[in-house]
């Protein structure tokens, strides 16, 4: 690579860089933006860093996710962190007088301009002098959108292979949502991978409204083990009543309408402040397309014609309950039944679906339909343009314990999600760790018990939970009526 043109990059990319930084950290009245949940956690990693507290696999970490979930703000954040850290983090700002040096690459841009990342960091090595096998001081180097490089798993084990004799190094880098599926073995036992998904409803609303509602901490975390973690039912509902006077009075202080407002435009930070909901909604509509132009297209080879159709298929998906891939075929005059199933695929791939499988043996054309669900219940709404035929609005409710299941409820509690499709059968079926089933339904004013009784009944499960009720109330002996607010705060 041509030295000039490299050099010519950097000194560009150099000077537009503070503008750009200040874009992202800073609102139009020059205040800085809130902080997601995942800015503390990257506090921690930096500051164990600067500390020689990380463990060697942890030099490198990956924050895959789907587009507009905040991972370049949170690097921008990362780069200025001691514009975040208050006087009480005295012992962060204190640390940060180690760090040498700290850079930031939208690797995008290196691939617009036909830079590769190892041409780039050969070069930015004999600028600054160094060599990342014998650092001295503390280097910061923060890497987004790393896949648009199709070698990055190379440059990145190559980094790790050459700083295995110091802990001078961190490198953190972002990605997209499927950049899990590009990495070999070798390299994911040397990094740490860390999904940044969409918010919940706590987020939201402290993002949104301030810190003055923000929920007791600590309660989400007690609330999933109370309701996941219990020997049964009648547990659940004496360890709920116990958490409830909070639960209550949270939602007694709760800013007015900010139930709607999270499940119409509340999972992405960026939609926080666009008072206008048409905007907002318009604005996470251009995030699908930019998922199906710029993420969907490079995982798997289709034809301009059905890419053409991947709007409508989404359009399908979140205008319905369970709908089999035979009939989404015939609704887009998709010739290949294969064609239906790696479409579906690829969404899942990207981040923008969770699949649900059907829980147990099925049969015939039941094997392939899986329940189709949005990782963000603002997707589907953004996608139907809030419009839901009767029945659908509740698939919002669906799309959130998806959400909750695959941040929180996965690996630290469950082991498995399914859904019962035989008629009357429940929306989910947990397999807890210890191989138990929690049979789970959800809904706006959720009262009936009966899709719960039936499925306990198939699965011999555990015990069963209906979120959406309006009062907390133990069914007999294994089912427990939950409000949607205990929901909202896992």
């Amino acid at each position: 690579m041509d030295d000039q043109k490299l050099n010519e990059f950097y000194r560009n990319w150099q000077d537009r860089l503070p503008q750009m930084i200040d874009g992202y950290i800073y609102d139009g009245d020059k205040q800085l933006l809130p902080t997601r949940y995942a800015f503390s956690r990257f506090q921690k990693v930096i500051e164990r860093f600067l500390t020689d507290a990380l463990g060697e696999h942890e030099k490198i970490m990956i924050l895959p996710g789907i587009r507009g979930v905040g991972k370049t703000t949170l690097l921008m954040q990362a780069l200025r962190i001691e514009r975040f850290l208050w006087r009480k983090d005295g012992a962060s700002l204190d640390a940060l007088s180690k760090l040498e040096e700290r850079f930031y690459l939208d690797v995008s841009r290196l691939k617009l301009e036909g830079i590769s990342l190892n041409d780039f960091f050969q070069f930015y090595e004999k600028i600054k002098g160094i060599q990342f096998e014998k650092l001295e001081g503390k280097h910061l180097i923060l890497l987004d959108e790393i896949h648009y490089d199709e070698n990055w798993g190379l440059f990145l084990k190559s980094v790790f292979d050459r700083t295995k004799g110091h802990k001078n190094l961190l490198v953190i880098a972002t990605g997209s949502s499927a950049i899990n599926l590009k990495m070999n073995p070798d390299l994911s036992r040397r990094i740490v991978i860390e999904e940044i998904y969409p918010m919940k409803f706590s987020e939201f609303v402290i993002l949104k409204h301030g810190l003055k509602f923000y929920p007791p901490r600590g309660l989400s975390t007690e609330l999933q083990e109370v309701i996941f973690n219990a020997p049964n039912a009648s547990g659940v509902y004496e360890l709920l009543r116990v958490k409830s006077s909070q639960v209550e009075r949270f939602f007694a202080n709760a800013p007015s309408g900010a139930e709607e407002e999270f499940f119409t435009t509340g999972s992405f930070p960026f939609a926080l402040h666009v008072e206008n909901r048409i905007k907002a909604l318009e604005r996470i509509r251009s995030v699908v397309n930019s998922i199906i132009l710029k993420d969907v297209v490079t995982l798997k080879k289709f034809n301009t014609q059905t890419i053409g159709k991947v709007g409508t298929l989404l359009y399908l998906l979140a205008n319905s309950d369970v709908v089999s891939y035979e009939k989404l075929q015939q609704s887009l005059k998709i010739p290949e039944f294969r064609t239906i199933d790696s479409l579906v695929e690829v969404l899942v791939m990207s981040g923008l679906l969770v699949r649900v499988p059907t829980y147990g043996k099925t049969y015939g054309s039941a094997r392939k339909t899986p329940k189709l669900l949005f990782v963000a219940p603002a997707l589907r709404s953004a996608i139907l343009d809030n419009n839901f035929l009767s029945g659908i609005e509740g698939k919002k409710l669906e799309d959130y314990f998806a959400l909750v299941y695959t941040k929180d409820l996965k690996d630290n509690f469950a082991v498995g999600l399914a859904y019962d499709f035989a008629q009357g059968g429940a929306d989910f079926v947990l397999t807890m760790k210890d191989r138990s089933k929690i049979v789970v339904e959800v809904g706006f004013h959720k009262e009936e018990v009966r899709q719960v009784e039936n499925t306990l009944k198939k699965t011999q499960g555990k015990y069963g939970i209906v979120f959406g009720s309006q009062k907390l109330e133990l069914v007999g002996e294994s089912i427990v009526k939950v409000p949607l607010g205990y929901l909202l705060l896992l």
